[in-house]
């Protein structure tokens, strides 16, 4: 299913362009790289919209057997291409209503402290080092604005920050790898 609840489209392989279109994925934390050619695309862009779905349906829509749709998936796994597989949570329906994106500038020597912080905040959903004049910007999700108050507390001691409500999110995509891209 899509985030906007429709299902996937059952599209098979484009028979357009170039047969050995291919990209380079990398994994940078293990400084490895896999040439996926359109069949792996169309792998990587199913299970990213539904990881649920069997292998052999998968491998039905695209033209592979399931022996060899497992075998593309193992590797997939093994060079790190796939990370992982997990669960959408509604966060308002556990009433967690609000998100904050909070941007923190601080030394170069805060940096790590930032890292271990994050790391141990459950509030924390996603901190990314950025260039520029901040540091982070971190995404945080609360269930009400005392909980921003700890949040922001917490973070301002090793540096500055500047914090943001989200109002909402109109686009928020999970398959980032589409086969119909070109390389």
């Amino acid at each position: 299913m899509l985030d906007n609840g429709t299902a996937a489209s059952k599209r098979g392989p484009s028979e357009s362009g170039p047969r050995n279109r291919w990209i380079i994925a990398a994994r940078a934390t293990r400084h490895t790289a896999m040439k996926l050619d359109k069949k792996d695309l169309l792998i990587l862009e199913a299970l990213q919209r539904d990881a649920r779905q069997s292998l052999a349906a998968i491998g039905k829509r695209i033209g592979l057997s399931q022996p060899a749709m497992s075998e593309r998936v193992r590797k997939l796994e093994d060079a790190g291409v796939i990370e992982g597989y997990s669960a959408r949570v509604n966060l308002r329906a556990i009433g967690i209503g609000l998100q904050a994106l909070i941007r923190i500038q601080t030394t170069h020597a805060g940096i790590s402290q930032y890292v271990q912080l994050f790391e141990n905040m459950p509030e924390v959903l996603e901190a990314d080092r950025v260039t520029g004049e901040d540091c982070f910007i971190v995404r945080c999700a609360i269930a009400e604005p005392k909980d921003l108050e700890r949040v922001v507390d917490a973070l301002a001691v090793h540096g500055s920050v500047t914090t943001s409500l989200v109002l909402s999110s109109p686009v928020r995509k999970t398959a980032t790898v589409l086969a119909t891209r070109r390389a």
